[in-house]
């Protein structure tokens, strides 16, 4: 069987993901866990429970960019004289 559009229609609309949570649903898990956050005394923790507080956190935090190697030399570089 060729696959064309008609075809590729039918296929799109046969979804294996789940259904996405409802708009509501998702603020209030969201006004759960700023609550939580906001109700965690950070200066009791201990030392480790303040790293892996901040490890849950990171990816949150962050940006999600690609990494760059730092390491890698330039092949060229060029050395102006002024004089």
């Amino acid at each position: 069987m060729p696959f064309t559009s008609e075809t590729a229609k039918q296929a799109g609309s046969i979804s294996r993901r789940g259904k996405s949570l409802a708009t509501e649903i998702r603020n209030q898990i969201t006004e759960v866990a700023e609550e939580l956050i906001k109700a965690i005394d950070i200066g009791s923790l201990s030392n480790k429970d303040k790293v892996l507080y901040l490890k849950a956190i990171m990816p949150f935090i962050l940006s999600k960019n690609e990494r760059v190697d730092t390491n890698q030399m330039p092949t060229e570089f060029q050395i102006e004289i002024i004089k």
